[in-house]
């Protein structure tokens, strides 16, 4: 299976707006045939992901700023620089801890959220009053929310 170059500029791409964080992908299912995607993610501080977990890794390298990711409760503190991965079916979340807006890449094999984040930029408008549509279009995705 080959796959193309792929070329991502960064004026290209559609910025969604997930939960407070703005995601552009850089790369999707459709330029992998599946295997992977990338996406950059905008990380303001106390703005993140709620627990969760999905069949597929997930890795984020940390390019600005402080996050903490929680993997299976147990809490990391990621600076610029520093990476993480989390294999498919571990509960993880993450939160912006710094004042300047941080930046990371979230890196997935095999792709598969492009969907998933579509529909959440398409669907919830509004927090808090939206964020009870989130179990359905996860359900649909294959995310689980789970409770903290």
């Amino acid at each position: 299976m080959t796959t193309e170059a792929i070329i991502s500029h960064s004026s290209d791409g559609e910025w969604f707006n997930v939960l407070g964080m703005q995601i552009k992908f850089l790369c999707t299912a459709e330029n992998s045939q599946g295997r992977y995607s990338s996406m950059l993610n905008t990380v303001p501080k106390n703005t993140g992901a709620p627990p969760h977990k999905h069949p597929w890794d997930e890795a984020f390298y940390i390019l600005k700023g402080e996050v903490e990711l929680c993997i299976n409760k147990q809490r990391h503190h990621l600076k610029t620089g520093d990476y993480a991965l989390v294999p498919a079916n571990t509960e993880h979340s993450f939160t912006g801890l710094s004042d300047e807006e941080g930046l990371m890449i979230a890196f997935e094999s095999p792709s598969h959220s492009h969907k998933f984040f579509q529909e959440i930029n398409d669907t919830v408008q509004t927090i808090p009053d939206d964020l009870h549509k989130m179990p359905g279009i996860g359900e649909r995705h294959q995310v689980t929310f789970l409770q903290n």
